[in-house]
């Protein structure tokens, strides 16, 4: 768990000071990021999550519960945002500090950016089955829904506005409402090294 929220403050850092990080600005990150909060509680929820379900009920995990009880409620309202203990979280992954995140899908890959008003969970109706699954340096946009058993491979771009029921291919991209696959062999590392959300159309014309 350590390691995971030493490499999240760094990859904060990197997004909000480029090429000025030093350890002062990774301590100060923590007080200024109602994103990387939400991400710290989830990164111990989890861990409770899964100590939990490998050894049962011990004194230790009552402990825990009852402080993440006490202390969940006040992060979410503060911070606008509720991600799933169960989620699977790579390290280097930026949730917005914009908030208004409901994120329950199978797992996110590390190096993603999930930018605010965004939704990944199961399809209405499906009683909590068929989560998605999100890969590696994926970047998607402010105000998407994103349900259902469907997989983000790696690199794939989800556009803002977007509403995705489908598998996206890796270093694709999808936009739209429905989403469709507007275009593939995208390179989205320079999206992922900045907290913009203006997508320059030309950058998605085929070269």
């Amino acid at each position: 768990m350590w390691p995971e929220l030493a490499a999240d403050a760094r990859f904060y850092c990197a997004l909000r000071w480029p090429g000025r990080q030093r350890s002062l600005r990774r301590a100060l990150v923590w007080f200024r990021s109602p994103g990387l909060m939400v991400l710290a509680l989830q990164r111990v929820s989890h861990s409770y999550w899964a100590r939990r379900a490998s050894g049962g009920w011990t004194a230790r995990t009552i402990a825990v519960r009852i402080a993440l009880a006490l202390v969940r409620r006040p992060i979410v309202l503060i911070t606008k945002s509720d991600v799933s203990e169960s989620v699977g979280i790579g390290r280097g992954t930026y949730l917005s500090d914009h908030g208004f995140l409901t994120l329950t899908p199978k797992s996110i890959g590390s190096g993603t950016l999930i930018h605010e008003r965004v939704s990944v969970g199961a399809r209405a109706g499906s009683g909590g089955r068929g989560r998605p699954t999100i890969g590696e340096n994926v970047w998607i946009g402010p105000d998407c829904v994103i349900y259902g058993e469907v997989s983000l491979g790696d690199g794939a771009t989800v556009l803002p506005g977007s509403v995705v029921s489908m598998n996206v291919p890796a270093g694709a991209v999808a936009g739209g409402n429905p989403a469709i696959i507007v275009r593939r062999g995208f390179d989205n590392s320079p999206l992922r090294r900045t907290l913009a959300t203006d997508i320059d159309p030309k950058s998605l014309a085929a070269k």
